[in-house]
């Protein structure tokens, strides 16, 4: 399989997040889809997300269309990965062995953490490590959902932005990201309908149900101003 890369435009102002990604900036970022992670095919509802980048951060938007959106989890590093939830995992070093993985679910619960991760191209090679204690000063994570929360049938989608400092991503070559600077990155998306058995999106599919596979991560390049 392919290894995508995602071009991040440069823009002039920062966005104020609303949930909605409605700011016209939005405009400039192409949208990627999400496919299921292990087999690469079209997934139950369409799953799209988009990145723009200014001098001092990183965004993020998800669009996530679902008939059915809920969560029990309440309380920042809680396991909304085993509920609903969208994630970014970025290397601004470009190493596969420490990443940032950044969840946020459809209440705006977010789970942070800094990985270690010897695996290589295997799941079978060695544990990851992750430390929750990692919280980047400064992010922000707005959620909007069309619909009820909490009740079966009753939304059609919702929508996670991310507000990132690049200045808390250590490892970079450049802060701000000069035009052509290359880093790695996935973008996951775990949805669990009808409260049923978890279903595993990814932007760079992994070929298994697992997410920590950072040699199957792509690039995000970051260009300048659209």
């Amino acid at each position: 399989m392919n290894l995508p890369t995602y071009e991040c435009a440069k823009i002039p102002r920062e966005i104020e997040l609303s949930g909605k990604a409605d700011d016209p900036l939005w405009r400039k970022a192409p949208a990627v889809h999400l496919v299921r992670a292990d087999t690469a095919e079209g997934p139950r509802f369409l799953t799209e997300a988009r990145l723009l980048h200014s001098d001092t951060t990183l965004y993020v938007a998800f669009h996530c269309e679902d008939d059915y959106i809920w969560g029990t989890c309440s309380e920042r590093d809680s396991a909304i990965y085993e509920e609903e939830c969208v994630e970014l995992f970025i290397s601004p070093a470009s190493t596969a062995h420490q990443y940032y993985e950044i969840n946020v679910s459809p209440k705006n619960v977010v789970f942070d953490a800094c990985i270690l991760n010897g695996r290589g191209d295997s799941p079978k090679r060695s544990p990851f490590i992750g430390l929750p204690q990692y919280e980047p000063a400064g992010l922000q994570t707005r959620v909007h959902v069309e619909g009820v929360l909490d009740r079966p049938g009753a939304a059609k989608w919702w929508r996670a932005e991310y507000a990132l400092p690049l200045d808390q991503l250590i490892g970079a070559p450049h802060t701000p990201p000069l035009a052509g600077d290359e880093w790695r990155m996935n973008l996951y998306r775990i949805d669990c309908p009808h409260g049923g058995a978890q279903e595993f999106y990814a932007w760079s599919p992994t070929g298994v149900i697992d997410f920590h596979l950072p040699s199957r991560f792509g690039t995000l390049r970051f260009v300048g101003s659209g």
